[in-house]
């Protein structure tokens, strides 16, 4: 076998280039499909009421129509901000998606205005988008909304392990960090002699958590240790934070100013609510589990391959063509016996009235409220409320049948909430605040849309549900 050297010596050269990207690409089929002028409307509130004179755009226009695009790919690929800019400035195929030569002076958004777009979009809006899509599957004839499973998941948040050890740690090292800044940069307290030791807090966090664990009585001096520890060196320098003055405050970084945010609000009842668990053996109810994720909670399903899980529930329905729908996130952990009603509104609003036939849960979403209210659902002709105990054998001969195809049925959403975990953030967010979270779950289920749009658009056989 010959082989050729051409090209291995001289330097990498530019040039143009010319790319054909075939009418047949999964991105151009989706564009050509998307409704693009209605995208505008559902985010024309949101894009009005983050500015101080309700326009639509920050400096110069917005560029609506590239924007969409780059937050569609973001959803499609699960991307970050960075990723997409790159993305769209290397990718012929990304450029046509987001408008290249239907958008007049067209140029790549950079990152940091992606970032800034998405965060102008609240939660619920992108929650409508992602529940469109699959309104716009149904008008294409891709989708059978007489169809729905319900059922729920958890979306864990970007926090650390939630123990107090943890905590105890952080607290030390976010007081050290604002009361550095104010030693270098404030001339008064140059010459200031308390300082945080870390290390020694640091020391103690490592007896606690590399303790033997067959001795549990080791667990509770290491534990006080750890706390006294923690509250003295805080102690030391904590007091010089209250008479800081507001144009101080205004001078400080972004990142410190939001230290000392943590500091106000967790220090104090963070260390009563330690206390309160050394002393009497109780977890107090309101309990922080993060300094930066007030909308945490621990889930523990009971399930073998899964242990507690730290962060919020979602209510999820799969339409005929395996589409998903998400329910408005109202609470931390979504009761699944509260979810029936809201979903079955959420059809209905999209599809309206009468249209679902037939419905499936599993046991957690049974009730005798829900039954009476599913018996009463326009047009709904069968449904399967799984009774905890019931033994199907039990059951008539006409009723059998039906509720074991609806029970196989709702089993089917399993798989399609793994893939949507998989391709976006509703396994785990990446972000940092409750509203992004909340909204990376959201595009996660458009997303997931997305793709199955464009696996129908492609041909593929997709089995409908019975």
């Amino acid at each position: 076998m010959s082989s050729c050297f051409s090209g291995l010596d001289p330097p990498c050269g530019v040039q143009p280039v010319t790319i054909d990207v075939s009418p047949t690409h999964p991105l151009l089929q989706l564009a050509r499909v998307i409704p693009w002028q209605a995208l505008p409307d559902m985010g024309r509130p949101d894009l009005q009421r983050t500015t101080a004179k309700g326009k639509w755009w920050l400096g110069r226009k917005l560029m609506l129509r590239i924007h969409l695009g780059a937050c569609l790919l973001q959803w499609l690929y699960n991307l970050t901000d960075r990723q997409v800019d790159w993305a769209i400035k290397d990718n012929a195929a990304y450029q046509l998606f987001c408008g290249r030569g239907v958008v007049n002076n067209w140029r790549p958004p950079d990152h940091t205005k992606s970032a800034e777009f998405r965060s102008r979009l609240a939660p619920e809006t992108q929650r409508h988008v992602a529940n469109t899509v699959a309104v716009w599957a149904t008008q294409l004839g891709f989708a059978d909304p007489s169809a729905m499973d319900i059922d729920s998941t958890g979306q864990e948040a970007n926090i650390a392990y939630p123990s107090d050890t943890h905590l105890m740690v952080k607290m030390p090292l976010l007081v050290h960090k604002v009361w550095r800044y104010r030693q270098q940069n404030m001339s008064f307290f140059t010459d200031f002699l308390p300082a945080v030791e870390v290390k020694a807090v640091k020391a103690k966090a490592r007896a606690s958590l590399f303790r033997d664990r067959q001795d549990a009585a080791q667990a509770q001096p290491l534990w006080q240790a750890l706390w006294h520890a923690a509250l003295t060196q805080i102690g030391h320098v904590r007091k010089y934070f209250d008479g800081l003055l507001d144009s101080d405050r205004q001078r400080m970084p972004w990142n410190i100013r939001q230290a000392l945010d943590h500091v106000h609000e967790h220090c104090a009842n963070l260390f009563l609510h330690v206390a309160s668990f050394l002393c009497r053996g109780v977890v107090v109810p309101d309990k922080a589990f993060s300094l930066h994720a007030k909308a945490v909670s621990c889930f523990n399903k009971g399930k073998a391959a899964k242990g507690v899980q730290c962060g919020r529930a979602c209510q999820l329905g799969r339409i005929g063509g395996n589409f998903l729908l998400v329910g408005a996130c109202t609470s931390i952990r979504m009761e699944d016996k509260a979810a029936v009603r809201p979903m079955s509104a959420e059809h209905q609003r999209l599809f309206g009235a009468g249209v679902l036939t037939s419905a499936g849960t599993d046991k957690g979403y049974y009730s005798g409220a829900n039954r009476t209210y599913l018996r009463a659902v326009e047009g709904l002709k069968a449904f399967c409320l799984q009774q905890p105990g019931l033994d199907p054998h039990t059951l008539s001969e006409r009723d059998a049948e039906p509720h074991a195809r609806l029970v196989d049925r709702r089993a089917g959403i399993e798989p399609f909430i793994g893939h949507a975990k998989h391709g976006g953030q509703l396994g785990q967010s990446r972000m940092k605040t409750d509203a992004t979270t909340l909204a990376a779950g959201y595009a996660a289920i458009g997303g997931f849309n997305l793709r199955q749009l464009i696996r129908h658009l492609l041909g593929k056989d997709i089995k409908p549900l019975g």
